[in-house]
Formats: C-alpha cells, sequence, structure tokens
C-alpha cells in the first residue's frame, strides 16, 4: 500500500478540522472533543410549554450539503426530505428574515431514533456575531420532532444548528427543524397594522384606501389600530356603510378604533362613528379603553374629548396604567403632541395624556391628523430627547391625500410623504416597525428596541 495514502488522509480530516473551527467563529477550546456535549445540562422533551409557534423562515443556506439533500429541505415542511452534509461543524442556519423572539428550536433528526446526534445551537442578529444557546446530544430515540429549550428567550434574525458527530458518524441529517417563539397566550410576537385619515369618498380599485386596506389584509395583522379621521368628510354612518365597510370594514372584527376630529365635524358627538363601530368603539363604556395583546399593554384614548389635566379620561388612564401588569405600552389617538406637518404641526393640548404616558415608562404612542408619515426618537413630553422616553409615530397616511411638511420639529428622525400603514412587530420584551407602502415597498424600518 502507497504510504501517501494515509498521510493524504490525515491531511485532508485536519484541513476540515480547522475549516469547521474557523467557520464556527468560536474558541478552539470550546469545540474540540465534541464528546463532551452530553455532559452540558440539556432538556430534550417532545414540545416545551408556551413555546410552540414555529417562526416563519425567510431562507436557509448550509455550510456543505448532497446536492440530492440540500439546506431548504430542512424546512420544507415534509419530514421524509431532509438536509444532509458532512463533517465536524457542519452547520445549517436558518433566517428569520427580521429579529424574532425565540424560546427554542424544534428539530426531526433523520434516522433519530436509530442514532444519537451532538450539536449546539446559535443564535444571531446579524449572521456574523453568534451567541451558543444550547448544547447537547438528541435522545437517539424518535425521527419525531424533539424541541431544545433556552435558558431564557432570545431576540436573533438567525439560528444556525453546528453538527458534531452522531453514533454512526460524521454524517448530519436534519429532517425538518423550526425555531420556536413564546405562544400568543404567552407574550408572544404580535404584528399590528396602524393608520390614521383614512377612507375617503372615492370607490373602486384606484382609491388609495382600497390600496392601502389591500396591504392590510396581505399583512394579516392580529389587530388593526386605526387613528382617527376613519371616514372622509363627516364620519356620518352613511359614509361609513357606503366606503369605509367595503374597504377597511373587510377587517372590522379585528379593528381596535379612535375618532378624529372629522367624526366631530357636524357636531352629532360622533353619531355614525360610534353606530357604525358598536360595541368596538366603547367597549368599557367611554369612547377610550385598553385591552392586552401578548405582553403589550394597549391604550385608545380619544383626543377630541375630556383631554385636559384633571379630566375624566385623563384620571381613566392614571387608573388604568396603575392597574397594568403588561411590561411593555403602547398608547394612540389622532392629534399628536409633536408633528412636522404644514397643516396641523404640534397639538399642546395633548400634553396631559403623555405626562402620564412617560410616568409609567410608556413606549409607544401612535396618531394620525397630519397627512404625513413621522417618525421621533425617543423623548419626554418637552420634547428633550431621552433614552427612557417614548417613540412617537405619526402615520396619517391610510387613504387621505398627502400635505407636505413644515417646520422640522426637534428629534424628528423620518419623514415620509405616501400612502401606507405602519407595521409593528410586537415581540415580548421590545418592537420593531416598518412603514409599508400600498405596493407592499418597505420605506421605513427598525429594530429591535427593547421596552422601556
Amino acid at each position: 500500500m502507497s504510504r501517501r495514502k494515509p498521510v493524504r488522509a490525515a491531511l485532508c480530516a485536519l484541513l476540515l478540522l480547522l475549516s469547521a473551527l474557523g467557520a464556527g467563529g468560536t474558541a478552539q477550546a470550546d469545540e474540540q472533543a465534541r464528546g463532551r456535549a452530553v455532559a452540558v445540562p440539556s432538556d430534550v422533551v417532545p414540545a416545551i410549554p408556551g413555546c410552540t409557534t414555529a417562526q416563519p423562515v425567510s431562507g436557509v443556506t448550509a455550510s456543505t450539503w448532497e446536492p440530492v439533500n440540500p439546506p431548504q429541505q430542512a424546512v420544507d415542511g415534509d419530514t421524509s426530505t431532509r438536509w444532509s452534509g458532512e463533517g465536524f461543524g457542519a452547520n445549517l442556519v436558518l433566517d428569520l428574515g427580521q429579529a424574532r423572539t425565540m424560546c427554542g428550536l424544534k428539530i426531526a433528526w433523520h434516522r433519530g431514533d436509530l442514532r444519537w446526534n451532538d450539536f449546539d445551537i446559535y443564535t444571531s442578529p446579524d449572521g456574523a456575531a453568534y451567541t451558543k444557546v444550547w448544547a447537547g446530544r438528541s435522545s437517539g430515540s424518535t425521527a419525531g420532532f424533539e424541541s431544545y429549550p433556552y435558558a431564557a428567550p432570545v431576540s436573533a434574525r438567525y439560528v444556525r444548528i453546528s453538527f458534531w458527530q452522531s453514533l454512526e458518524g460524521s454524517w448530519a441529517s436534519v429532517s425538518e427543524t423550526a425555531a420556536l417563539g413564546p405562544d400568543g397566550g404567552q407574550g408572544g410576537e404580535q404584528v399590528v397594522v396602524a393608520a390614521g385619515d383614512l377612507v375617503t369618498t372615492c370607490q373602486g380599485s384606484g382609491c388609495a384606501h382600497t390600496r392601502t386596506s389591500d396591504r392590510v389584509l396581505a399583512i394579516d395583522p392580529a389587530a388593526v389600530l386605526t387613528l382617527g379621521d376613519n371616514q372622509y368628510e363627516n364620519g356620518t354612518y352613511d359614509e361609513f356603510t357606503r366606503y369605509y365597510a367595503p374597504t377597511w370594514g373587510r377587517f372590522k372584527a379585528r379593528t381596535k378604533p379612535t375618532p378624529g376630529n372629522h367624526e366631530y365635524g357636524l357636531g352629532d358627538g360622533a353619531a355614525g362613528y360610534f353606530k357604525y363601530f358598536g360595541a368596538a368603539a366603547t367597549p368599557a363604556g367611554k369612547s377610550w379603553y385598553s385591552f392586552d395583546l401578548g405582553n403589550w399593554h394597549i391604550v385608545s384614548l380619544n383626543s377630541e374629548t375630556s383631554r385636559t389635566a384633571g379630566s375624566e379620561q385623563v384620571t381613566w388612564l392614571q387608573n388604568d396604567l396603575a392597574r397594568n401588569t403588561k411590561p411593555c405600552v403602547l398608547a394612540y389617538w389622532h392629534r399628536p403632541l409633536f408633528s412636522s406637518g404644514s397643516s396641523h404641526g404640534n397639538f399642546p393640548n395633548m400634553r396631559p395624556f403623555w405626562d402620564v404616558l412617560y410616568g409609567v415608562r410608556a413606549d409607544l404612542v401612535l396618531s394620525g391628523h397630519d397627512h404625513d408619515y413621522e417618525r421621533f426618537a425617543k423623548q419626554k413630553p418637552t420634547a428633550e430627547p431621552s433614552s427612557s422616553g417614548i417613540r412617537q409615530f405619526i402615520v396619517g397616511t391610510g387613504g387621505a391625500s398627502t400635505s407636505p411638511f413644515g417646520t422640522i420639529r426637534a428629534n424628528s428622525e423620518k419623514r415620509l410623504l405616501a400612502n401606507g400603514v405602519l407595521k409593528l412587530t410586537l415581540a415580548a420584551g421590545g418592537y420593531s416597525w416598518q412603514f409599508v407602502r400600498y405596493d407592499g415597498a418597505v420605506l421605513d424600518s427598525g429594530g429591535p428596541v427593547s421596552c422601556n
């Protein structure tokens, strides 16, 4: 036998080992002698209580694979297909498209009922810096799903499974896998959509409010927050049934409304608004109310009435927030305290709302009124920037014609003139945002940002 063959084989094995260690981005001492992985405490369970919601995957890659078993087959929903890659440190990476709250991972291993697998799980916000969140060995007793819980929830975009060895050798084979987030009832991730200044007396597919309502249907949120001036010109019941109902009324059951000045334009106490929305407009008998969604406490206020310090509404707000047990707080109403819009600008009479919300370290305030999109940095009610302040969005872009900006206010970070909606992803301990134009283009985005 030629002496070159064993030398060449040993050299190839060494190069493969060094390559895997370099790609893993972790210390050599941490990743060698993978037999130690079984000594790391771990839970291998069929399902994690409160952590069973599979997160959407926008892409998947791997460090190595067989042509007949590519990485896409690990997330195709079919456990009869698989990803297979050979080598110490072979890894599979899930891209969730944006940062999401995760509490674990589930994996169905190919031949998982015949062999155990040693592996680590890492998460990353950017695909560059990874943090280990789990290390251990599969049970070797099932080809079905096993779940691997993290010590604590993490917010990340990427999940990497790094394989080291199995009972049968050096091949990693995953039939199916999914990143898991907290269930909705456990404070998991929730998507809401918000916009104001919505429906005009226009009918047909070319109307701006028809197109923005189509976008809401495509997003399919858990809740829709309307920010006032829901129906032009005067918000009569006839206008609501003729124009609003066929467009934004398509998701009326998920809508949490608040009124604007146009609803009150006829001096009839916004009769058309209250008749159309019914109990949804006054769930607690008043035109202001609150509800919980996941780990968020959400408050709908009426900027057209009872807004002075000591008024009935402001007193209710103080009491409501004193009872709140959720860690994150969002409030919304029509007229903004801060605005660079040329039509209306700042509305100082909203200060009492802000004072109460800032006192409990609220996170977000949403408004409309000016027909534009504007995002502000976190700030105090006095317009002083503050890392523990409230971030305000103006989203008066739901269908009315946009209006130009005027004096640019302090802490204004982003300004757009386009019809669209604000998509908020409310996670267990933070939030992300996208301003989505009616055609699906994302014109502004950010996060995740932790709650105050």
